[in-house]
């Protein structure tokens, strides 16, 4: 009886196993995926789904310039829903803002399997990645012919390598201007190793016009923006690069908001602590979602590098306001033709 009571009970126990092992396959063959997504009217545009990270890109034609009242068209995993907020969503029934990512859920009705999707719907192929936002209206670029490029880090540049910031601008206006130019941001500051202004070690931009000036850009000139407001310095900047000029300013970069992202890729916002007088080298503009970004080369390097082996500091973005504050700090800026 007793061997009869033990077999009974393993008995019970493999069913009760069978039956929870079965239950919890069963939820996780449950697929919580998008398998199909596009935009209304623009069935052709370019979309990647990415299953493994799920994240869906939608790259519309360029002349799209806003991300406002798209309607997406979308299938979901069989029995799952699609959701906002908890708000389900209806393929091909609800417009929405897709200037920036939007986030959806695919779950089952009673949201007990989930999980999160991001949603990317853009106009061109890097603005979205670079945290700048989804649509592109406007652009310019001052790249020079160059082709290793012009930017250089302040970085190993000397004795004071933690004030070349100025020179360093200069070294690379001239690397620009002159694409056979091979003098070193150490050279450039040993031609005035204290400023003329009051002898300090910190150059002002007459030291960095002079620079330019002794190495032969001889058009180089200064816009003096007294009693500029924000507007009239973003306004006038953009017209000069327009007529394909650099812009070398001088700013309190505290003023330039720090990136606080994870995502390390991104190349807006000041990706170093502190704030303290700096010079940065404007090249480039671009408007994304309403916002205009400077494209500048900033000269505090830090050896730091992206995925691809570019700099942090080459080709960063920051916004026309924050840079706009260098007129609270310094009203000149040192204009530098191509030719």
């Amino acid at each position: 009886m007793k061997n009869f009571k033990t077999y009974l009970w393993l008995v019970v126990l493999a069913v009760c196993l069978a039956g929870c092992s079965s239950g919890d396959d069963e939820q996780a063959l449950l697929e919580t995926n998008f398998t199909s997504y596009k935009i209304k009217g623009y069935e052709n545009a370019k979309t990647t789904i990415d299953v493994a990270t799920r994240t869906i890109t939608v790259q519309l034609p360029s002349d799209v310039t806003t991300g406002e009242n798209l309607v997406p068209e979308f299938t979901v995993s069989q029995g799952m829903q699609a959701s906002i907020n908890r708000v389900v969503q209806q393929s091909g029934a609800n417009s929405l803002d897709f200037s920036n990512e939007v986030l959806y859920t695919v779950s089952t009705p009673d949201y007990s399997v989930k999980s999160r999707w991001h949603v990317i719907v853009t106009n061109n192929d890097y603005t979205a990645r670079y945290g700048m936002g989804n649509f592109l209206t406007r652009w310019w670029s001052n790249n020079g012919t160059n082709p290793d490029g012009f930017y250089v880090q302040q970085q190993h540049t000397g004795e004071y390598s933690d004030v070349n910031c100025g020179p360093t601008c200069a070294v690379m206006a001239l690397k620009w201007r002159f694409p056979d130019y091979k003098g070193s941001v150490e050279e450039a500051r040993n031609t005035a190793v204290y400023s003329e202004i009051d002898g300090s070690t910190w150059w002002y931009p007459r030291d960095v016009f002079n620079c330019l000036v002794r190495n032969g850009a001889d058009n180089v000139y200064y816009w003096n923006f007294w009693g500029a407001n924000y507007d009239g310095f973003i306004n006038t900047v953009c017209n000069l690069l327009e007529g394909g000029n650099l812009c070398i300013v001088c700013l309190n970069n505290g003023n330039i908001k720090e990136q606080m992202a994870l995502k390390k890729e991104y190349h807006t916002n000041r990706y170093y602590t502190g704030g303290s007088g700096h010079y940065l080298l404007i090249k480039g503009y671009r408007v994304v979602n309403g916002t205009l970004w400077f494209e500048v080369h900033d000269p505090w390097g830090m050896d730091m590098k992206y995925s691809d082996g570019t700099y942090y500091g080459a080709n960063r973005y920051y916004r026309g306001y924050e840079v706009a504050t260098t007129i609270d700090w310094n009203i000149w800026t040192v204009v530098v033709p191509y030719n």
